[in-house]
């Protein structure tokens, strides 16, 4: 069972303090669950201080999935680029990505049966999911068509969005099984990459 929220240490800002109080929340009580007073207690500030900073908790929850993706990318894609081919890129980026959505909680919770309109609330009308895509992505592709190993005529803004619902699809549809994670690998090699090439 996750660690109760205890509060943020003062060293850090306000909006990291209120995030890394946010994140332990809605680990601990469920992303249904967590109140705003929940973490204004967990960060030890007041309420009012809290809603200075997000405005509601769909900000507060917008801000915290920006900061873990960014994250994940500052970790994963230099080791995505620096790979050999295009197959092996998006193969390994995109199976990466998924896997990392598999194992985060707050993914997982989002975009779980139960909280799907908080999902579709958050990911959709905010394009969070794709501006978060492209963040990862962008250099990747566009080194790539580059490099005359996408066609020029791709439109990368529209592939970002394509592999941000296809990872989300496979989050959602496919499980953190060996199996599903090989199922993932041969679909992308098999399906995506040669609908970006000559």
């Amino acid at each position: 069972m996750p660690a109760r929220p205890t509060p943020a240490p003062r060293r850090a800002s306000a909006e990291e303090r209120i995030l890394d109080a946010a994140d332990s929340c809605f680990t601990y009580y469920g992303i249904a669950k967590t109140t705003m007073e929940d973490v204004a207690s967990a960060a030890a500030i007041s309420r009012a201080t809290l809603y200075r900073t997000f405005s509601d908790r769909e900000s507060l929850l917008i801000a915290l999935v920006r900061r873990r993706a960014r994250q994940n990318l500052a970790r994963n894609r230099d080791r995505i680029m620096a790979l050999g081919s295009l197959t092996d890129r998006m193969v390994e980026g995109i199976s990466r990505n998924v896997r990392v959505g598999h194992r985060d909680p707050l993914i997982r919770a989002l975009v779980s049966p139960e909280q799907m309109a908080l999902a579709n609330s958050l990911l959709g009308p905010t394009g969070l999911s794709i501006e978060l895509t492209r963040e990862f992505w962008e250099p990747i592709l566009v080194a790539a068509q580059e490099a005359g190993e996408i066609r020029g005529d791709v439109d990368l803004d529209g592939l970002c969005e394509w592999i941000s619902r296809l990872e989300i699809m496979f989050i959602v549809q496919l499980q953190d099984t060996p199996d599903d994670e090989k199922r993932i690998r041969r679909l992308v090699a098999d399906f995506v990459v040669p609908a970006l090439v000559s």
